[in-house]
């Protein structure tokens, strides 16, 4: 239980509210949900199919808002780096193509749907360890000062 109370303080002590950022981190598994329906979710004009490959932009952005969601939600936490964040991504990805391929007649896997997640994956990487460094920063500036 101590373990448990520990990682809740240093999620809270990493920016942002618990809260929002739980709230931001069950909004992007919830879009990942989307990639498990049979069918394409908004499929219409201004939906994934707005214009030529926005499913693959789709793919990226919710990869990345995911990986930096969830990152900044675990990662924080000394015990949890965020390397387990990408890996669980990657399975994610990886599973979700297989899935679809296997199991949703009216979807089919893409090897370039694996590409987009790959990109995305690498950008909420970024994003999270962009945010790591500005925020060692600062505090080294705050230490000097």
């Amino acid at each position: 239980m101590e373990t448990l109370r520990r990682a809740l303080d240093d999620i809270a002590d990493h920016g942002y509210s618990r809260s929002l950022r739980i709230g931001l981190a069950v909004l992007a598994l919830l879009l990942n949900i989307g990639f498990y329906l049979p069918k394409v979710p908004g499929g219409g004009e201004l939906g994934v199919g707005a214009f030529a490959h926005a499913d693959k932009v789709f793919h990226a952005l919710v990869f990345a808002f995911t990986v930096w969601t969830v990152g900044r939600l675990l990662a924080p936490v000394r015990r949890f780096p965020i390397g387990w964040v990408v890996l669980a991504a990657i399975f994610n990805a990886l599973f979700s193509e297989a899935f679809q391929g296997l199991f949703l007649p009216s979807r089919s896997a893409d090897f370039f749907d694996l590409v987009a997640d790959s990109l995305g994956i690498a950008l909420g990487a970024a994003a999270w360890r962009y945010e790591q460094l500005r925020a060692g920063l600062q505090n080294q500036n705050e230490e000097i000062n």
